[in-house]
């Protein structure tokens, strides 16, 4: 099984990139690989009540993108809330893009969680990815914290990585998302296949993201 370190699947990314594939294409095809592994796992989706939480890195452009995709396939906007753990302004590039477009769908973003989201079945967390150095901090910290412990009801999927593990150890440095499902994108990345942190991933799926699943 190929493993691959942060920098690796950076340069995976950039070389993609570089050959001719923009990166919103890869973003698009990374958020339609976890919406088919949701589907697959959780259906019918239009039934669940789904949660996003969503960085202002790619892991959240990621994030926005599979909420755009799940409102054009599977879901109703009441059925689907997306909380933003930054302001829409600090997104730049790629997130940006998918910002921008999923708000042209009317959907609204939210800065906090209130008592009517504890009541979701399906909680998505692509708040951090794989490029965190050190521990979650911040407002990221706070959201880890909401995912682990505010949703009693609620099945949780990580996007690439459980926001707040690190990428290329095994060290744990602060609260993690403990996740039931990770659907991580290319390849597994090292810190999860190394104990301890592969007991704590839940199901780890792999998605492709060079040409649409």
């Amino acid at each position: 099984m190929k493993v691959l370190t942060a920098a690796q699947m950076r340069d995976i990314d950039r070389r993609t990139i570089d050959s001719g594939t923009p990166g919103i294409v890869l973003m698009e095809n990374a958020a339609l690989g976890v919406v088919e592994a949701l589907a697959a796992r959780y259906a019918p989706l239009a039934q669940q009540r789904i949660v996003i939480f969503c960085g202002k890195g790619n892991n959240g452009g990621d994030g926005l993108a599979i909420a755009r995709q799940l409102l054009m396939r599977h879901c109703t906007p009441r059925a689907l809330t997306v909380i933003l753990a930054a302001e829409p302004q600090d997104l730049t590039g790629d997130a940006r893009l998918n910002l921008d477009m999923l708000t042209a769908f009317g959907i609204p973003i939210h800065r906090a969680v209130d008592t009517d989201m504890r009541r979701a079945t399906l909680v998505i967390d692509a708040l951090l990815g794989t490029g965190l150095d050190g521990p979650a901090h911040g407002p990221a910290l706070d959201f880890i914290h909401e995912i682990n412990n505010g949703f009693p009801d609620a099945r949780i999927v990580s996007v690439d990585i459980p926001s707040g593990m690190p990428s290329d150890n095994a060290a744990m440095e602060g609260e993690v998302v403990r996740p039931h499902l990770t659907i991580t994108f290319t390849a597994p990345k090292i810190s999860m296949v190394l104990p301890p942190n592969c007991d704590r991933v839940g199901e780890l799926v792999v998605a492709p993201v060079g040409s649409p699943p």
